[in-house]
């Protein structure tokens, strides 16, 4: 069952990227295809949405000096990124940073090599191999990073709502997502405050289930909730704010320049040109939200297709749009797997083989 269900999740991932890669290249036209003037196969591939050889020529042409400060820019928001997850991982456990970072890429190169995302839970895994803490409280302290840059995406969402006229359907899915966000942030919030209550709910919800079941799951929810323990320091909460808005402000500095590589804020892209700050913060929202959806590996296809799309918004024709997804989908993809991998290689992790105690006995546990 178990099997089944991970190949019925691998097989819908790589659905929805081939499903978005078809809408990178192609303009489906259903209606002539319901009205009788055209057959299946030109309603779906006969409108290209660019010709290859401008799609290369908007590579070649782009502003190569822009794309190398996007990449060290990217590459400081990765330092920053394993700073602020350092600090999530400290009141649980001692861990150098050194070794954090290492983590962080190998779980990202995961993601870049697994669909689904699996790299975050794999995380967690490299975490135990590296220095014993259990893989529950690891989790506990991914889940909440990641929850950190939801809470801290918020605010940009928002703004791109406001300054771009979306259509009702994207506003309205929006607000519910924040909503839902706001709520999942107030119930981690709960679980560490009100530990022992939770604990309880868990014991209760699973009382009447097999034998021993109740207790695995129990500590399981405990181990999982120590990970959060940077919730409860005021101090701490500050300094990841600080640290979660500025790493936004970062990736929006990199969409806008990103602009600039392609040649898209010239006044042939009036819409753009017109206020090219407003269209980076309206395409920051859309491309992570391609990037963030469950799909393939590295999310390819998902954030191709959605960035196209989203940028046709701004009236970007199609070869132009597919060349900022590319270039910048790479500039994500190339350095976080190679340097994953790396780092995999040097610290001597496996994806089966558990590491000894011997192997990580140096590296001391703090108290909960």
């Amino acid at each position: 069952m178990a099997e089944g269900s991970k190949w019925t999740r691998i097989v819908f991932s790589l659905a929805v990227s081939l499903f978005f890669l078809y809408l990178t290249f192609w303009v489906p036209h259903l209606g002539s295809l319901l009205n009788g003037q055209e057959g299946l196969g030109g309603a779906l591939f006969g409108h290209g949405r660019f010709d290859l050889a401008e799609l290369w020529l908007a590579i070649t042409t782009a502003k190569w000096l822009y794309i190398a400060v996007i990449s060290v820019l990217y590459l400081l928001g990765l330092f920053w990124r394993a700073w602020r997850w350092h600090l999530l991982m400290r009141p649980v456990c001692s861990i150098r940073y050194g070794q954090t970072f290492a983590a962080m890429m190998v779980g990202y190169m995961a993601n870049n090599l697994l669909p689904l995302r699996m790299g975050e839970v794999y995380r967690a895994q490299v975490v135990w191999q590296m220095c014993g803490l259990s893989r529950s409280s690891a989790l506990g302290t991914v889940v909440l990073e990641r929850i950190l840059d939801l809470l801290f995406f918020l605010p940009f969402v928002a703004g791109g709502m406001v300054l771009f006229p979306l259509p009702p359907a994207l506003k309205q899915a929006g607000t519910i997502v924040a909503v839902g966000i706001l709520f999942l942030v107030a119930f981690l919030i709960w679980m560490v405050v009100q530990r022992q209550r939770a604990l309880a709910v868990v014991r209760s919800v699973f009382a009447l289930g097999p034998a021993g079941l109740q207790e695995r799951v129990v500590s399981l929810f405990d181990k999982f909730t120590s990970g959060l323990s940077a919730l409860r320091d005021a101090k701490l909460w500050a300094l990841l704010t600080v640290q979660s808005l500025a790493l936004w402000v970062l990736y929006w500095l990199v969409t806008y320049l990103m602009l600039v590589a392609m040649h898209l804020t010239g006044p042939e892209m009036p819409v753009i040109a017109n206020d090219p700050l407003a269209t980076s913060l309206v395409l920051l929202v859309i491309t992570t939200i391609g990037f963030c959806t469950p799909s393939a590996p590295g999310a390819v296809g998902t954030y191709h297709g959605v960035t196209v799309l989203g940028l046709s918004l701004f009236g970007v024709p199609g070869d132009r749009a597919a060349g900022f997804a590319i270039l910048l989908h790479a500039m994500n993809f190339l350095p976080l797997t190679g340097m994953g991998l790396f780092f995999f290689w040097q610290q001597g992790l496996s994806f089966r083989r558990p590491v000894s105690a011997a192997d990580h006995s140096s590296v001391p546990h703090l108290s909960r």
